[in-house]
């Protein structure tokens, strides 16, 4: 008989082990979903390296746990549920936790996006984090 898990209600994203987890699959399983376009809101969060791209991909974690309630979502649905309209900017650490990133990779799109750093702690401001979000989405094209 198969084990519920409980997930967090503050868990934005999932990496693969998370999704593996929750499906009871394997990593090939959950790649072949995301390369089918059975699962959608899907980001890749990894460094750009040309053709030796290395994917580290995140889960949109509602996807995941109800899935018939996103399924008719657009992309600017999604990120807005992601990051809220009302929150201007948001700190390396909160990031790290809702991503499941490292702080050096947290340092890096911080980088890549224009983030300041205030008192040793990075900052980035919701319309870049938003446009980075929109172009690591690999779900498909609107």
């Amino acid at each position: 008989m198969p084990k519920q898990i409980a997930i967090s209600d503050r868990t934005v994203f999932l990496d693969i082990n998370g999704v593996r987890a929750a499906r009871g699959c394997s990593a090939d399983k959950v790649n072949a979903l995301v390369d089918s376009g059975d699962l959608l809101w899907v980001f890749d969060l990894g460094k750009r390296r040309g053709k030796k791209h290395l994917r580290e991909l995140r889960f949109w974690c509602p996807e995941i746990v109800e899935a018939g309630q996103v399924a008719k979502l657009d992309l600017a649905d999604v990120i807005l549920r992601i990051l809220p309209i009302g929150r201007q900017s948001f700190n390396g650490s909160e990031l790290c936790q809702w991503f499941l990133i490292s702080r050096a990779t947290v340092k890096r799109i911080g980088r890549e996006i224009g983030g300041t750093v205030k008192n040793g702690l990075l900052y980035v401001q919701r319309e870049p984090l938003a446009d980075f979000l929109r172009r690591r989405w690999i779900g498909g094209q609107e």
